[in-house]
């Protein structure tokens, strides 16, 4: 009840003295980098699903293994439900829900509640073994003629090997009949060129990000009175729940009362966490916005990476959906995600300086 850890140290923390404390769960590293790295992958998407998540973490040296030299699926689901990594002890057998914990969390609460909320949705399909080094765009670019995702092989020929993208769905026009894979990812790679912004629109729109990012961070000191007076509403609804668990003897309505407790103390943490952070950034915007303005100004880099996850993470972060392509004709228009949009409305809009005006009132 006072915030500390009693039990056995959980995967990713370990226990060491420490003054005013006594024994007190501290990070344990590498693991407790590699944890907090799958949780915020899963939670923010980088990861769609736990499978995901399990190839991610068999990838690292440092991470515990089976006999097998795996990692069960079962024990990254007791990751994902642990409130403990987002820094609170909940016992419900012992009466203890959400209570703040002494020691540092792996992730903000913010972090682990989205965490759960994905958990909840509906499952998607893993992301397939075989998308590997040799065919990135397998899945991603779909057929002209059919629109369904084209697979990838390699063809024995008399010498050597060659590499083919094509399309096997039935009843297509262009069913078997193959491109080469030198030919369809050069044209893809010259298609991220052409996303690449000119040096003067790039420090354009890093100039339009620093301003927002000062607009929202003087708008977040306003907005922690709001949030308190959330807080109060939380906290009174709170009390009316509790006042109906006293007042009843059903355990259907107690079990039920108790469970709509605890979203709204689940909400009230997440509510404070945001007061805490109100005005009050975790980083600078060079900090936070480096590597993002460094993949804006070209996202070919991260492409010529020889890491499948970084060619992946490309594909999601550019394009808005998957990629039809056209044998005769090569690429179709693509949709593009959302910041390279705006920069290439940027890059085509008509502009012209606005003449300055001085005390007395502008003239044409």
């Amino acid at each position: 009840m006072n915030g500390y850890w009693v039990f056995h140290a959980s995967l990713g923390y370990k226990y060491e003295r420490q003054p005013g404390h006594g024994k007190l769960l501290v990070r344990d590293e590498p693991v407790a980098s590699i944890i907090q790295e799958a949780l915020e992958g899963f939670a923010h998407g980088r990861f769609e699903t736990q499978t995901e998540v399990k190839r991610f973490l068999e990838s690292k040296v440092d991470y515990p293994k089976n006999s097998d030299g795996g990692v069960h699926v079962q024990r990254i689901v007791e990751l994902f439900f642990r409130p403990l990594y987002a820094g609170y002890i909940d016992i419900p057998d012992w009466g203890i829900n959400l209570q703040p914990g002494k020691h540092e969390p792996l992730v903000s609460f913010e972090t682990w509640h989205k965490l759960q909320q994905r958990l909840k949705e509906t499952s998607k399909a893993p992301a397939r073994k075989d998308l590997n080094e040799d065919f990135p765009l397998r899945g991603f670019v779909t057929c002209g003629d059919c629109e369904q995702p084209m697979t990838a092989c390699w063809s024995k020929g008399r010498s050597s090997k060659y590499a083919y993208y094509l399309c096997r769905t039935k009843d297509c026009e262009s069913r078997g009949k193959s491109v080469r894979k030198e030919k369809l990812e050069g044209e893809f790679e010259a298609l991220l060129m052409n996303l690449r912004p000119t040096q003067n629109l790039f420090f354009m729109a890093e100039e339009m990000f620093k301003d927002l990012w000062d607009i929202r961070l003087n708008g977040s000191k306003k907005e922690a009175v709001s949030i308190k007076a959330e807080i109060r509403k939380v906290e009174s609804k709170v009390g009316q729940f509790l006042d109906r668990i006293v007042e009843t003897d059903s355990h259907t309505l107690i079990s039920s009362y108790e469970n709509k407790v605890r979203k709204l103390e689940e909400e009230k943490i997440l509510l404070r966490e945001k007061i805490e952070n109100c005005g009050r950034p975790l980083q600078s915007f060079d900090d936070t916005f480096r590597t993002a303005m460094t993949f804006l100004a070209n996202p070919q880099n991260l492409w010529a990476s020889e890491r499948i996850e970084d060619k992946r993470s490309v594909l999601k972060l550019v394009f808005a959906e998957k990629l039809p392509y056209c044998r005769k004709d090569g690429f179709r228009t693509a949709a593009i995600s959302l910041p390279f949009s705006l920069l290439d409305d940027l890059k085509g809009g008509d502009y012209a300086m606005v003449e300055l005006a001085g005390i007395e009132p502008a003239t044409s």
